[in-house]
């Protein structure tokens, strides 16, 4: 009895495709996934977005600037900003992950040329720029240590001969042509946030627009999947028989998970407001329109899974399947800028991505509807596509 039971269980599990992937698809998946995450981290794979520019030319410059574009473990953008403004925008616009500019030439002896602009939604990334900053300087540029430190010591003691002098100059020389020294390093870059404000409210507005949409792909899943249970206790097919059709079961679903979403993300964010001052209040509209946006493509979507299939318990492990992926790719378990290039742009296919990168725009960038606008547009379209995918496939299961 004991076999004929586990001959049972296997037998079931074999035949219901949707367990096997659940049990065995997506588990394998969903490692793959953070496994290219988190190895990226400790490697050559995590590439941070740098946005380079400097005030003024000089040779120490443009060697640090060559040795920073070698670098296989960043990916510096083409072109130099001539201010700080500049670069700093290039950060805040989203197109670079953090920013280094060089406000005067490395060998004088000013304090900190070299300034790393931090995304405050990306804490991580200035950290790891600086490290390679000490690094490249350390191998490729050792005399600009040498010589920021040295006029220091010297003011100590009082000044060197002209003989000492001499020495100090014929080894920075011998430095920058490589000779092999130890070098200590000076204090040569400081970290500013591109807007000047703590990251602290950063980080809370993107994880709550992470979290924000996970949820709302799940509620959204989830409230969709009485379509099919409508569907199989003929409650449609009497509804059919009006002059709407089954459109209005449809898009009456569609109506209430849109509001729904928008009242779970407007309990997440009324948190952050209370817990961390994230200023959603004064981002209203911005923000208003990006949770209709997000909330538009979790129902759409929800609608479009519920209706493809064929019973509630294949839209469940359908719908889970497609959230988990959606969002270990788009950013909600783990910043996109942490992944692999590779897994960036592959978290573009997924709403999550957008979602989060809108949050972030309205939240922090404070950007204007037209800069917010192509986040939105994608948002709703995928809704609007997921809709009317829907009403057709619910049309269709009537004529057969």
């Amino acid at each position: 009895m004991i076999l004929a039971m586990l001959r049972v269980m296997v037998l079931g599990l074999v035949r219901d495709r949707g367990a096997l992937v659940m049990a065995f698809v997506l588990p394998a998946l969903i490692f793959v996934i953070f496994a290219a995450i988190f190895a990226g981290t400790g490697g050559a794979d995590m590439r941070v977005q740098v946005a380079f520019g400097m005030a003024e030319p000089s040779l120490a410059n443009a060697r640090f600037e060559a040795a920073l574009r070698r670098d296989p473990a960043l990916r510096v953008r083409a072109g130099s900003s001539s201010t700080q403004a500049e670069t700093q925008a290039l950060v805040q616009g989203g197109q670079a992950d953090v920013g280094l500019f060089l406000r005067d030439a490395l060998v004088r002896t000013d304090a900190s040329p070299i300034v790393i602009l931090a995304d405050p939604g990306k804490s991580m990334a200035p950290t790891l720029l600086l490290g390679h900053v000490q690094r490249i300087l350390a191998q490729d540029l050792p005399e600009v240590a040498v010589s920021r430190t040295a006029p220091l010591i010297g003011a100590l003691v009082g000044g060197f001969s002209p003989e000492q002098s001499q020495r100090l100059a014929a080894a920075l020389a011998a430095l920058a042509q490589g000779a092999p020294q130890a070098v200590a390093q000076a204090e040569l870059a400081q970290t500013q946030m591109a807007d000047g404000a703590s990251d602290g409210s950063a980080n809370v507005a993107y994880y709550a627009g992470a979290v924000a949409i996970l949820f709302l792909l799940f509620s959204a899943m989830q409230g969709a999947a009485t379509l099919i249970e409508e569907r199989s206790s003929g409650i449609v097919d009497r509804l059919a028989v009006g002059p709407a059709g089954t459109d209005v079961v449809v898009l009456g679903k569609f109506l209430f998970l849109t509001g729904q979403g928008l009242v779970q993300a407007s309990l997440i964010f009324g948190l952050a407001i209370l817990l961390y001052q994230v200023p959603v209040l004064a981002h209203g509209l911005a923000w208003l329109l990006t949770t209709l946006a997000a909330a538009v493509a979790a129902a759409g979507l929800g609608l479009a899974v519920a209706a493809s299939c064929t019973s509630k318990q294949q839209a469940q492990t359908i719908a889970t399947f497609l959230v988990l992926v959606c969002s270990a790719v788009g950013g909600s378990m783990v910043p996109r800028f942490m992944m692999p290039p590779w897994l960036q742009e592959l978290g573009w296919f997924t709403p999550n991505a957008w979602a989060i990168e809108a949050y972030q725009g309205a939240l922090w960038r404070g950007d204007g509807l037209a800069a917010l606008a192509p986040s939105l547009g994608v948002l709703v379209g995928t809704g609007l596509a997921g809709v009317l995918l829907a009403l057709g496939i619910s049309r269709l299961r009537l004529r057969f």
